[in-house]
Formats: structure tokens, C-alpha cells, sequence
């Protein structure tokens, strides 16, 4: 029997544990899937992709926040070996806007595992992350990558 608090993207690239009190939904605009709490501060987005071979988390992560002008050092990424023998690459930052000065936190991961890359990005306003931070990180640890299925 499946276990029905898992939800999965619209694409059966991944599959994670919803937080209680969450709900996801596709995300119709740019993929993946939305994941969010009504009464929550932020909002989790997942996207994943076809991939040849196994790559690494950390450096996907790199390149993923240096196209962003985000630099981080080595030790601000933490590894998390997945359940299903998949990585997961993930950093905590903060952002601000400099046209209105508002600061973001922001929670960002890769995770890879063979023939699957995924992206995760958490954001809420800066300072008040402490709301979220670890039901969101848990959830991420819950993450399950699958090849996709061939099309018919």
C-alpha cells in the first residue's frame, strides 16, 4: 500500500512527506511542485529534470547559486545522504532587494540521484525563518528522486 502522506510532482520525478498542516499544488507557471502552509510565513518550490548520469549536489549547487550572484563557502553547504541513495546538497542564506531593501531568507538545495536532478528553494522574509526552518529541512530529508517514466 502506498503511503498516502507522500505527494508527488506532476512529472514522477520526486516524491516527498508533506509537513503537517501543508498543502502542494503543481506549479503551473514555471513546473514542479509549490508547497506551502495557509497560515505559514513561506513557500517551498521543487522542480526536478532529466539527467544523464549521477552529478554531484554540491556543485550543481554552486553553479546554480553563482548564476544568481550568490557565493557561498565550502562550509556553508551541508551534504544529507536521501533515503533512496540520493544527495542533497543544501545552504541557508540571506538576500536583500536593493530596489525596496527587503531581506529574504532563503533555503536551497540540489539533489541528485541517478538519471534525476532536482532544485529546492525555500524563501520567507528574512528574520523569520525560525517558523519554518526545521519542519522544511525535514521534509527535504524526506525527499525520494525517480527516473521519470518513458513516455508511451
Amino acid at each position: 500500500m502506498p503511503d498516502s502522506t507522500r505527494h508527488q510532482d506532476p512529472d514522477h520525478r520526486f516524491d516527498l512527506v508533506l509537513p503537517t498542516g501543508w498543502s502542494a499544488a503543481p506549479d503551473r507557471e514555471d513546473g514542479g511542485l509549490e508547497i506551502w502552509n495557509e497560515t505559514g510565513v513561506g513557500t517551498l518550490h521543487l522542480i526536478a529534470f532529466p539527467q544523464d548520469g549521477f552529478p554531484d549536489p554540491a556543485e550543481e549547487l554552486y553553479a546554480f547559486l553563482e548564476e544568481r550572484g550568490v557565493e557561498l563557502e565550502e562550509d556553508e553547504v551541508e551534504d544529507v545522504v536521501l533515503d533512496d541513495d540520493g544527495e542533497l546538497a543544501l545552504c541557508e542564506y540571506v538576500s536583500e532587494d536593493e530596489e525596496d531593501g527587503e531581506s529574504l531568507y532563503w533555503m536551497v538545495g540540489v539533489a541528485t540521484a541517478p538519471g534525476v536532478l532536482a532544485f529546492a528553494t525555500y524563501f520567507c522574509p528574512a528574520g523569520q525563518e525560525e517558523q519554518e526552518r526545521t519542519v522544511v529541512r525535514a521534509a527535504l530529508e524526506t525527499l525520494r528522486l525517480h527516473e521519470a517514466p518513458a513516455k508511451a
